[in-house]
């Protein structure tokens, strides 16, 4: 069995979510140009939101947190934080034109990129063998 360095577990999940997203929110605006009008703005919106997000978390996944280990639950925060913020945004932003966007299609195709987003992001991650050592007698120390 071959075994990866946590940083390159790491990376391989970001360029795999990166491009998981890049096609599927592709396909999210290629679906709302097809049905026009407010479905082609909500899937706007969608696609767009879920493209921060993403990026948010290539972003993440792709820092080099063997650099400061003990950060790197502050980097899983982080991310979550820059996602809420990104939502927060797209709703203030978003108000206004709200009469002019299809509320089912910026939900579907967010869900179109986060959800497959989220499944590489964990099956990647679950998937790496990256060797982890620990003191004798457990991480606690006496």
């Amino acid at each position: 069995m071959t075994y990866e360095t946590h940083t390159a577990v790491f990376r391989r999940a970001a360029a795999r979510v990166a491009v998981v997203g890049a096609v599927t929110v592709l396909a999210g605006l290629a679906a709302g140009v097809l049905a026009g009008g407010s479905a082609l703005s909500g899937a706007r919106w969608g696609t767009g939101a879920g493209t921060l997000m993403t990026a948010i978390t290539v972003a993440a996944l792709a820092y080099p947190w063997d650099r400061h280990p003990l950060l790197a639950t502050g980097g899983v925060m982080l991310s979550f934080l820059g996602k809420i913020i990104t939502m927060v945004g797209v709703v203030v932003l978003a108000g206004p034109r709200k009469d002019s966007l299809s509320p089912g299609w910026f939900l579907a195709t967010l869900a179109l990129v986060l959800l497959p987003v989220t499944v590489t992001e964990i099956l990647v991650l679950a998937r790496g063998r990256a060797l982890t050592v620990e003191p004798p007698g457990g991480s606690e120390e006496s």
